[in-house]
């Protein structure tokens, strides 16, 4: 079979991207340290600063010259595979969780999520006030922190075991309604979006594809199951999640929403553990470690260069406003001081929602020049270090008694 250059540039990419995971990996498990943070650390050594210096090298070895291919871990090419990481992440997220699991952690769950919200909205809009910045930009910088990123810390709950802990669930639905929520305050607060549209899209999303779309999987399920072919089962299951991921972006919510839903649909089907570990397989050993490999390619190291007092004060509101937003809420319900704190330190990280919600600012003209430079910089430093921060906090919470 003939494979074009482009094709075997990118099979070079992978397979160096999964060798270097795994072992940075190993290294951290074996610091009794969660995995993921050597993932992350991976990608940053094949980035610029790193391994990706050899990027387009050429050497001799035994008479044969040899040209490595021109890396990078933050083309479009690469961030397919590391977004599909994520995707399926949230789908076995999804499949390991059970619904009445769900519905225990209810109401921590709704207060969590509004805490979340609201303080870090609060602190951010004060911090850009303070600073000099107009009221649309002070919000603006509200708004940058209000969305958690959850993959990080799902993958740190997971390497933990505690995943499927009350702790864990309550993260992990808050993360999900803290998107929705922060969705529907952008749309509200900026008038970026038609905020009735978003909220009848989002109505239809949850009212179709969650409460009806159980009888539907279930029935689809059932079909599959009598299809006599390999692994017909896993492929079905495969293309519910896709959809679901895809709806779900156009109906305004974040695929990763999509794909943990149909996880939880799918999983509460009776054929679910056949497909369970497949899914796994296919996650855990490929996908999955791309995309924390294309968190860390996607550290602009350059970014710290131009930090200020601003930044550092934006970062430290950031993380104080999940911890204490999102622990009031969780002891508001009932959480014992220690869990509250587990959840709180739980949702710290931004990532890709807010670099969305400063990136469509800056093209709808509502933030410009220095501005908007400043922001952005600010964005993305202070995604860089919650991601970084999150996993030996997280730990720290659940190792040590107090």
């Amino acid at each position: 079979m003939i494979f074009t250059v482009t094709i075997v540039d990118i099979a070079f990419s992978l397979a160096l991207a999964l060798i270097i995971a795994r072992v940075m990996g190993y290294f951290f498990d074996k610091l009794k340290q969660p995995t993921v943070i050597g993932e992350i650390i991976a990608g940053i050594l094949l980035g610029g600063f790193g391994l990706g210096v050899l990027s387009g090298f050429t050497f001799s070895f035994f008479g044969l010259t040899i040209s490595l291919p021109q890396l990078s871990y933050t083309s479009d090419e690469f961030r397919f595979f590391a977004d599909l990481g994520i995707l399926l992440l949230m789908f076995i997220i999804g499949l390991e969780t059970s619904i009445s699991k769900l519905k225990e952690v209810g109401k921590p769950t709704f207060f969590v999520a509004f805490g979340g919200v609201i303080l870090p909205l609060i602190l951010g809009s004060i911090a850009g006030t303070l600073f000099g910045f107009s009221w649309q930009e002070s919000i603006l910088i509200g708004l940058m922190l209000v969305a958690t990123s959850i993959g990080v810390t799902v993958r740190t709950l997971a390497d933990l075991h505690v995943l499927n802990t009350n702790v864990g669930i309550t993260v992990l639905g808050a993360a999900v309604i803290d998107d929705v929520l922060g969705i529907i305050a952008f749309a509200l607060i900026l008038g970026i979006y038609n905020p009735l549209q978003i909220g009848i899209t989002i109505t239809i999303f949850f009212l179709i594809f969650l409460y009806l779309g159980l009888k539907i999987i279930d029935k689809v399920m059932n079909l599959g199951e009598k299809i006599n072919l390999p692994k017909s089962l896993l492929s079905i299951s495969l293309a519910i999640f896709l959809f679901y991921s895809f709806f779900a972006d156009r109906c305004g919510i974040t695929g990763i929403t999509g794909a943990f839903v149909a996880g939880l649909l799918i999983g509460q089907t009776i054929q679910s553990k056949k497909i369970s570990d497949d899914v796994k397989a296919i996650g855990y050993s490929f996908f999955v470690p791309l995309f924390f490999v294309g968190v860390g390619a996607s550290v602009d190291l350059t970014a710290f260069l131009v930090i200020g007092v601003f930044s550092v004060v934006v970062i430290i509101v950031g993380i104080i406003g999940k911890i204490v937003g999102c622990g009031i809420g969780a002891k508001l319900a009932g959480m014992s001081l220690r869990h509250s704190l587990q959840v709180g330190v739980g949702m710290i990280p931004r990532m890709e929602v807010a670099l969305i919600i400063v990136s469509i600012a800056i093209s709808r003209g509502l933030i410009t020049g220095d501005v908007a430079h400043q922001i952005l910089a600010t964005t993305i430093v202070t995604t860089i270090v919650t991601t970084l921060i999150t996993p030996f906090l997280l730990k720290a919470t659940f190792k040590y008694r107090f």
